[in-house]
């Protein structure tokens, strides 16, 4: 559990973006966000089952705690979906400007890498504090489950 914690930090420092968008769990053929996919990796199949059931039992504190788990991956994922797309506006405006077709007196250059380098900064140092946000729920609500016996 400890390693897979571990792992999940060092999702949390890193913003390296994966080929595939980050979309809904709902559907099988589309892999789920990092922050939902790091809370299936630390806690396997039948504990995110448990997870989801949790959620669904109003009234106890387990259950909300269930609830903010789900929350705030799914939170972190909606940020790192806001990343990869501020990423690809930042690609296509570099690639305007690189464009050699294009008159270069036409292309506005002048500020645009410290524009988007300082939105990419906020994205990103978004999406990391929003995974280390997730793995000190994660491990309150391990620590709670193994305290009520459900884990």
């Amino acid at each position: 559990m400890a390693q897979r914690i571990s792992r999940i930090r060092g999702t949390a420092a890193r913003t390296n973006m994966p080929s595939t968008p980050a979309r809904s769990v709902s559907d099988p053929q589309i892999s789920p966000g990092p922050g939902t996919q790091s809370v299936r990796t630390v806690l396997g199949d039948d504990g995110y089952r448990r997870l989801t059931d949790q959620c669904l039992r109003r009234g106890s504190a387990l259950g909300a705690l269930a609830c903010l788990v789900r929350d705030t991956a799914r939170e972190a994922d909606r940020l790192h979906g806001k990343l990869r797309r501020h990423a690809a506006q930042v690609r296509d405006c570099l690639g305007d400007v690189l464009n050699p077709r294009l008159d270069a007196t036409s292309v506005p250059i002048t500020g645009l890498l410290a524009h988007t380098g300082h939105t990419t900064d906020l994205h990103a140092a978004r999406f990391a504090q929003q995974m280390n946000q997730l793995i000190l729920v994660l491990e309150s609500y391990q620590a709670a489950a193994r305290h009520t016996g459900t884990a």
